[in-house]
């Protein structure tokens, strides 16, 4: 399906708001908090609200209202599912949990986190986990920015991983980007060598493991949605994540197209029967109440990630609408 592609460089103000410290976010959004909501947004969040009853009331609280999170207490390297492992380190809106996919002809990695954090908390992570770093096989990049892709240079080096990005990403990581707030950036991370390219729902498969990427621009121009089974004792769920970010900033026009790549994630979502909601930024989803959640679980009870395919729909849906109200506070 054919996507729309409304911008290149403004996509760098979207992350520039996930670097800022929290302070600096929360001035920002005081600042815009000072101008009343207008009915069309408000009608927007109403209906966000409504999708999200009780189950989702802190997304939609988080997405819609409040877009503030401190970092998490590090809760260190976890079994999520038989053949899903995370490691989250001190998982932030600036810093991305690494989830991990075991399989029979290596190890496959969903993002690679800071390259400051490669060693000390991924490498550290996967030992803990009693996984050797050299079996990495596979890392796949759910968007370009360096709290995702910051680790892949390091990895392609020591193991030979194979990285793989949406070809818009691939040329994204290139750009320059602006300097931080204050003239305190560090580094640039290194990049690394361009590599295997994702299409949309072409699974990339190592071993026994499979992943179908599908293209969500908005947040980058080649973010990705990804879905992939997953399985807890002797039975089969599929897990989505939202790859792509989680609030639309930016242009309007890169707002409406956020709003077109969640809606075009929902059909996908739809038709694989996705039912276990994961994020790679967990800030606003439950994420640390479903792994306490996890730990406390006797047998035969039902598995906290495990959301249901209607529930994961919602999920989507009042992403959708808390991007509406995004858009028309834009254009206000």
């Amino acid at each position: 399906m054919p996507r729309k592609l409304y911008w290149v460089v403004p996509a760098l103000t979207i992350c520039g708001l996930f670097a800022l410290p929290v302070r600096a976010q929360e001035g920002q959004q005081q600042g815009a908090a000072a101008k009343p909501d207008s009915r069309e947004v408000l009608a927007h969040i109403d209906k966000a609200k409504k999708i999200a009853g009780t189950y989702w009331a802190t997304a939609e609280h988080f997405l819609c209202e409040a877009p503030r999170a401190n970092p998490a207490t590090d809760p260190g390297p976890v079994k999520l599912f038989d053949n899903l492992w995370a490691v989250p380190g001190q998982y932030s809106v600036g810093n991305a949990v690494t989830y991990v996919l075991p399989t029979s002809a290596g190890i496959m990695l969903i993002d690679s986190g800071h390259a400051k954090d490669v060693e000390s908390v991924l490498l550290l992570g996967l030992k803990t986990l009693g996984l050797d770093p050299a079996n990495i096989k596979v890392v796949i990049v759910a968007h370009g920015h360096e709290d995702h892709y910051g680790g892949s240079a390091y990895l392609q080096e020591h193991y030979g991983a194979h990285i793989y990005m949406a070809a818009a990403d691939w040329d994204f990581i290139k750009l320059p980007r602006p300097p931080a707030p204050g003239g305190n950036a560090s580094p640039p991370a290194p990049l690394p060598k361009r590599d295997l390219v994702a299409f949309e729902g072409v699974p990339i498969t190592l071993g026994d493991e499979s992943v179908t990427p599908v293209f969500i621009p908005g947040h980058t121009p080649g973010s990705l949605g990804l879905i992939f089974p997953v399985k807890d004792g002797g039975k089969m769920h599929v897990v989505g994540m939202v790859g792509g970010g989680f609030i639309a900033q930016g242009a309007a026009s890169q707002v409406s197209e956020f709003i077109d790549s969640l809606e075009h994630f929902e059909q996908w979502t739809k038709m694989m029967k996705v039912d276990v909601e994961i994020q790679n930024h967990p800030v606003f989803d439950g994420f640390a109440d479903k792994l306490t959640a996890l730990r406390a679980r006797k047998p035969g009870e039902p598995h906290p990630f495990v959301v249901g395919e209607a529930n994961y729909t919602k999920f989507l849906d009042l992403m959708t609408e808390c991007a509406r109200a995004t858009m028309y506070r834009q254009k206000e």
